[in-house]
């Protein structure tokens, strides 16, 4: 590009700071993904405006490099492999700054008893085949509860887990 006098100056020069704020959120993004809040506080953290944050996080969005409601169900996904309750798939997208009106959504993409399974599996990791007594019940319940589990949910494993310990007996009498 030639510049005012005719000769040519770097392209630095002409760097506005809208695309000064779009190559830090590129940078930003190969690091990991994000959803758009997320963004544009990091751009905030990193020295932009408001509004340079809020216009690049939109291009981004346009652009495809942001997907709000592909990363809430990435994260649903990712917190129900890890055991996770409803609650505290809940507390995890807002801490990653997914808009409200994208969780219920992410969410309803559940499979029924999808949250129920993950605490069976909690419980049977703990447990080990063993029968639980009231004491194991009410420790292993406290340690759902503190993963997000609603107690509705926290039953229905135990009652499942119980019933999968029954069932197994009856096939061992069969041999």
């Amino acid at each position: 590009m030639s510049g005012p006098d005719g000769g040519f100056e770097p392209l630095a020069e002409y760097e506005t700071e809208l695309s000064r704020a779009q190559k830090r959120a590129l940078n930003v993004l190969g690091a990991r993904t994000m959803s758009r809040g997320a963004m544009e506080k990091r751009l905030r953290e990193l020295g932009e405006d408001e509004e340079t944050a809020a216009d690049t996080a939109d291009w981004l969005a346009r652009i495809g490099l942001i997907d709000d409601a592909q990363y809430a169900r990435e994260i649903v996904a990712s917190c129900v492999r890890s055991g996770y309750g409803a609650r505290r798939i809940r507390e995890e997208l807002y801490k990653r700054y997914i808009p409200r009106e994208l969780w219920d959504a992410a969410l309803g993409e559940l499979e029924d008893g999808e949250t129920v399974a993950a605490a069976e599996a909690f419980i049977a990791k703990k447990l080990r085949g063993e029968t639980p007594d009231f004491d194991d019940r009410r420790k292993i319940g406290a340690a759902l509860a503190r993963r997000g589990h609603g107690w509705g949910d926290i039953n229905a494993a135990f009652e499942r887990y119980i019933e999968g310990l029954n069932d197994t007996e009856g096939d061992a009498g069969d041999w």
